[in-house]
């Protein structure tokens, strides 16, 4: 990778924030007509026991958190991933200011796959930039990339090791059963 537009090469997700999950969930199946949502309530990255970051964790603008809570809905639509947010509590801000009340849902970011999260973050400070958020859960390393004032949107770039594949396959999978 040389630069950042390296980052945008294997798109994987278009990423959306919403005030109601089952709403925004229920317009994507019934409006869209995806497959049923995958719902998971209360994910937690807040700060591990101790200050270890080996684990499930995120750090917000340069900080670990404390507290960071959010609802995901996850479905495929083919190989692309339909994801909406619902920020919970915490420092869950990068998802709360995107928010367009009485909206089922609003764009929020594109997701991207890289093979090395280090090298992306390498070609992200290169660039003169930093991660505005950044993690690790279940099987995927992940970094928001703030392109707001020049895009109007986030960049999400994942790392994803044999388990966070086998997530985003099994989506798929769902997704194309009915096709």
């Amino acid at each position: 990778m040389k630069s950042l537009s390296d980052l945008l090469r294997n798109t994987l997700q278009l990423g959306y924030v919403a005030d109601d999950l089952d709403a925004a969930a229920e317009f994507l199946e019934s409006k869209l007509g995806t497959v049923q949502c995958v719902k998971s309530y209360r994910s937690s990255l807040g700060r591990p026991l101790g200050d270890a970051t080996d684990g499930p964790h995120i750090v917000v603008d340069g900080t670990l958190a404390d507290e960071w809570v959010i609802d995901v809905a996850l479905v495929n639509a083919g190989p692309t991933n339909l994801e909406i947010i619902r920020p919970v509590s915490g420092r869950v801000d990068l998802y709360r200011n995107g928010i367009r009340l009485g909206a089922p849902a609003t764009f929020h970011h594109a997701g991207f796959r890289v093979d090395d999260f280090d090298e992306a973050s390498a070609i992200v400070e290169k660039s003169g930039r930093s991660w505005a958020q950044y993690g690790v859960t279940g099987g995927v390393r992940f970094g928001y990339l703030d392109l707001t004032a020049e895009l109007g949107h986030f960049v999400e770039v994942m790392e994803l090791d044999e388990n966070g594949a086998s997530v985003f396959t099994k989506l798929e999978q769902a997704s194309n059963a009915v096709a």
